[in-house]
């Protein structure tokens, strides 16, 4: 039997839980992977504080959150 389209506002709300699951799993994946690599450099570099393991995960999560506020004003602005 087949299925009957869904209606426009169930239809929006799968986008949008699309949507933001795809961004919260760009920002775990993001970070993650921020992470091992400030450690991978600070083994590297053989630091005894590891700087670039607090360093790289703060500017990957700054930068996450001004793609988040652009991408949010761009959907208020009907763009």
């Amino acid at each position: 039997m087949p299925r009957s389209p869904l209606p426009d506002k169930e239809g929006d709300r799968r986008k949008e839980l699309i949507r933001w699951a795809g961004l919260g799993t760009e920002m775990v994946a993001s970070v993650g992977l921020s992470v091992f690599l400030g450690v991978k450099a600070d083994k590297w570099l053989k630091l005894s504080f590891p700087i670039l393991s607090w360093v790289l995960p703060l500017l990957v999560i700054a930068g996450l959150l001004i793609n988040l506020v652009r991408s949010g004003s761009k959907k208020n602005n009907g763009k």
